[in-house]
């Protein structure tokens, strides 16, 4: 596992990057949606203050029922729009949503790591210990045998 951890959490590092880079294309298409059906909105605004209706002019029936039919068709492209923006939003929401399971992912990997490397030390550390120790006692064992002048 040792030697594993650094591939893992290499390939983790690009699974995570990969999703970031998903769940920014999918924010975008969100917004890009939303947008459009402000758009479309702020449209179907415009031609209701202009109608026949609206200012006040005399239309035939016909000029009427054809403005109809089109504020009719508006609407529907409103409402499909609206479906749209709201799937791109759940679609984005759960791109979202896996990044954050890459990252923890990520994270749980290098704490991992991390871990390792302080036990690593802390093994070194009383190896360390341990040799001067040994070197001292040594050192002590040889000026006890040597005798003194």
């Amino acid at each position: 596992m040792k030697h594993a951890l650094p591939l893992l959490i290499e390939r983790a590092q690009a699974a995570r990057d990969q999703q970031a880079a998903r769940t920014r294309q999918a924010r975008q298409s969100a917004t890009q949606a939303q947008a459009t059906l402000q758009r479309l909105q702020a449209f179907r605004g415009e031609c209701l203050a202009r109608s026949p209706a609206a200012v006040g002019g005399s239309a035939d029936g016909a000029s009427l029922a054809g403005y109809q039919q089109f504020v009719t068709r508006l609407d529907e492209a409103i409402g499909m729009q609206g479906q749209e923006a709201g799937l791109r939003e759940r679609m984005a929401d759960e791109q979202q949503r896996q990044l954050l399971q890459h990252q923890q992912r990520l994270l749980a990997f290098q704490t991992l790591a991390r871990r390792q490397a302080q036990q690593q030390a802390h093994r070194e550390q009383r190896l360390d210990q341990r040799t001067s120790d040994e070197f001292a006692a040594r050192a002590a064992a040889a000026h006890q045998q040597d005798p003194q002048p």
